[in-house]
């Protein structure tokens, strides 16, 4: 006999797994609303996430000039949290970048056309079998339009 299927809710609550990362997500929204209390706007609206990882809390922000902005709190923050994190002696700031934003995976770049036809002329006379397949595989990567 099938039994009746369990209520999303219950499962994340009553669940092994599912309600241990249940907790653990509310321990980390409740800590990263204590910090946010912690810190003055608009900084506190850039700490995207937070969490205790050992002696370390682990903050995440949208951009490298509020890094150093969380950087420079730090000390208060320590303080503020010692109460219930007395090993805490560190704080991490990580940067997020949106998926739309981060750099492209794969070809990195290019050179100009006459730039790449000197590599692969260089790499011609090079003796050094692997330095030429080197020079060789830099000289492939050049432009077909040289006005980007």
């Amino acid at each position: 006999m099938i039994s009746q299927p369990h209520k999303v809710a219950r499962v994340l609550e009553d669940g092994a797994q599912l309600g241990h990362l249940n907790r653990m997500l509310k321990q980390q929204r409740a800590l990263l609303e204590q910090i946010r209390n912690i810190l003055p706007a608009p900084l506190n609206e850039h700490c995207l996430h937070a969490r205790i990882d050992g002696d370390r809390l682990v903050l995440h922000t949208d951009s490298p000039a509020w890094s150093t902005a969380l950087r420079f709190h730090a000390p208060r923050i320590i303080t503020a949290l010692k109460s219930q994190a007395p090993n805490l002696k560190k704080v991490d700031v990580r940067i997020l970048i949106e998926q739309e934003v981060r750099p492209a995976t794969g070809r990195r770049g290019s050179l100009p056309n006459k730039t790449a036809a000197l590599i692969r002329e260089l790499a011609d006379g090079l003796e050094d079998e692997a330095l030429r397949a080197a020079f060789q595989r830099l000289g492939r990567a050049s432009r077909e339009d040289e006005t980007r």
